[in-house]
């Protein structure tokens, strides 16, 4: 039966003593947190066998992180001074799988033992790319890039992977096996880049960033919507609509279309820069 403290150990100030001496030294002792709470303990083990330095975490009913501790050699932890009440708590180590959390129950001045098994993670033996795409000039990510990773075998290459760029313009491509790699990145209004080969052996996290130049033919955008009638809210066919480019206060018109049948208009090949939409309507009078 595991002892627990019942009270925090107290010492006294220094004294001497020579011969004879009756020395009296009282203390006053204080309760231990332990008493008033709880110790979680267990082994960490993976087929049977101990795990050493893996964490052991201990989270209330709403996952709130509490505690945590090291396995020892021999797989095992100590987790003290935890408060009555119910708790959740699981176990990690690199290469290992996360497990579900074990829900548990903590009694003040009692041990509470929680044994914990993990799987080895069947990708751990894997490589990882990682790396930001930017632009070439200015170094801002691109977000929404496509990243697609090739190995290359004996120059025939296969795609294995494919991503998409965060808003950091950061991507991540995990399981890979040990081979050659390449990288290649591109979005609309960008070169298309390619890195060079990339050896992976073993568990190798390599890092491989690229930038895009910006394609000056593709990087434009398209401005579209629907004429309506503003009585009937009916759509209005054959409306001339324009497109105004606006630079230093001054309006100068680029575009010119007409809206379909379902009064809709589309102008393609748009520049970056500020623009304003004017639309009419006409009716042709006839003469008699």
């Amino acid at each position: 039966m595991p002892i627990i403290d019942r009270y925090s150990l107290n010492a006294s100030t220094q004294f001497p003593i020579s011969g004879t001496q009756e020395i009296t030294k009282n203390l006053q002792l204080t309760e231990s947190p332990v008493a008033s709470a709880g110790v979680v303990t267990g082994t960490v083990t993976s087929g049977g066998v101990p795990v050493e330095g893996a964490t052991v975490k201990i989270f209330d009913v709403n996952d709130n992180p509490v505690a945590h501790d090291m396995t020892n050699p021999q797989g095992k932890y100590t987790i003290s001074d935890i408060a009555a009440g119910s708790y959740k708590i699981t176990a990690i180590k690199f290469t290992y799988l996360l497990p579900l959390t074990i829900p548990l129950t903590v009694i003040a001045g009692r041990p509470t033992t929680v044994n914990i098994q993990l799987t080895i993670d069947p990708d751990a033996g894997k490589n990882a790319l990682y790396g930001v795409i930017k632009q070439a000039v200015s170094l801002t990510p691109i977000e929404g890039a496509d990243v697609s990773i090739y190995q290359d075998v004996g120059g025939v290459q296969t795609l294995v992977l494919t991503t998409l760029t965060n808003s950091s313009g950061q991507y991540f491509a995990p399981r890979l096996v040990t081979g050659s790699y390449v990288v290649s990145a591109s979005k609309i209004g960008y070169e298309q880049n390619t890195s060079a080969i990339i050896t992976l052996t073993g568990t190798d996290i390599e890092p491989m960033d690229l930038s895009l130049q910006i394609n000056t033919v593709q990087n434009v955008g398209t401005v579209s919507g629907i004429i309506t009638d503003q009585a009937t809210l009916l759509p209005i066919a054959n409306a001339f609509v324009a497109l105004y480019s606006v630079a230093g206060g001054a309006e100068t018109i680029v575009q010119i279309v007409r809206t379909n049948a379902g009064g809709r208009y589309l102008f393609g090949n748009v520049a970056a820069g500020e623009y304003i939409v004017k639309a009419i309507g006409q009716t042709e009078i006839q003469s008699f």
